[in-house]
């Protein structure tokens, strides 16, 4: 069941967020605007204040355009 409640407080935490982070916006516009393919690599790392990194890529499979499509729709 679709609990509204926490889609408002998600709405908002988001909001606050992306006020937080002004960069991020312009950024996902413009990877949004260019569009998901298959073969398109998207990397993600984490850095920690201590030095540490975590880096990982995935290669876009056609499988995966399904649920990226999804997460954009939720995201909003």
């Amino acid at each position: 069941m679709l609990n509204f409640q926490m889609l408002a407080t998600a709405k908002k935490s988001k909001e606050k967020f992306m006020a937080n982070h002004p960069g991020i916006q312009p950024f996902l516009d413009e990877v949004n605007a260019k569009g998901f393919y298959e073969g398109q690599e998207i990397a993600i790392a984490v850095r920690y204040p201590d030095g540490t990194e975590y880096k990982t890529d995935v290669k876009v499979t056609d499988e995966d355009l399904d649920m990226i499509n999804m997460l954009k729709g939720l995201m909003g």
